[in-house]
């Protein structure tokens, strides 16, 4: 799922559930950054996939590509983008940036890495795409039932935040 409206993921969790029940069908748990990762069709290289979340924060994931293989290399992540320049910089291939964390901080990025890194312009999460990602995990028998189906938070709402801060 995408990073956005707490209330939003769940409505949506809830409603594809429904739908699963409904017709007794299994489903298939796609996030927006292994979509976005999707977006780049380059072999022997690092996908870093990245989604805003605002102050310098970033949502992301990096995959290693080989073949029409997808590798994540880390779990999904919310963190600051100083944090996450710290993990790209050990890594040795070409890195390309996917989603609209990749021009945001274009010029941090250039400034701390000396890898090959390359821009994907305009990366979105397209429903090809999470189409795409869906088949491969089909392929592999990556399927879940509408009970297994829960949306995965990288970060706490402002909410829960506030309240943490309170207490």
């Amino acid at each position: 799922m995408a990073p956005g409206s707490f209330t939003g993921i769940r409505i949506g969790l809830s409603t594809i559930k429904a739908f699963c029940d409904a017709k007794n069908k299994p489903c298939i748990a796609v996030s927006a950054l292994e979509a976005l990762a999707y977006t780049v069709n380059t072999d022997n290289s690092y996908i870093c996939s990245m989604i805003d979340a605002k102050h310098s924060n970033v949502y992301y994931s990096i995959f290693e590509k080989n073949g029409n293989n997808y590798i994540k290399i880390n779990d999904f992540t919310f963190d600051n983008i100083d944090n996450l320049l710290l993990v790209l910089g050990s890594l040795k291939k070409k890195i390309f940036f996917a989603g609209n964390c990749g021009i945001l901080y274009k010029d941090v990025i250039k400034s701390y890495l000396k890898n090959d890194i390359f821009f994907e312009e305009d990366t979105l999460v397209s429903s090809k795409y999470v189409g795409l990602v869906a088949f491969g995990k089909f392929s592999y028998g990556d399927i879940l039932s509408s009970n297994t189906l829960n949306a995965l938070y990288l970060k706490k709402s402002n909410a829960e935040e506030t309240l943490e801060a309170k207490s």
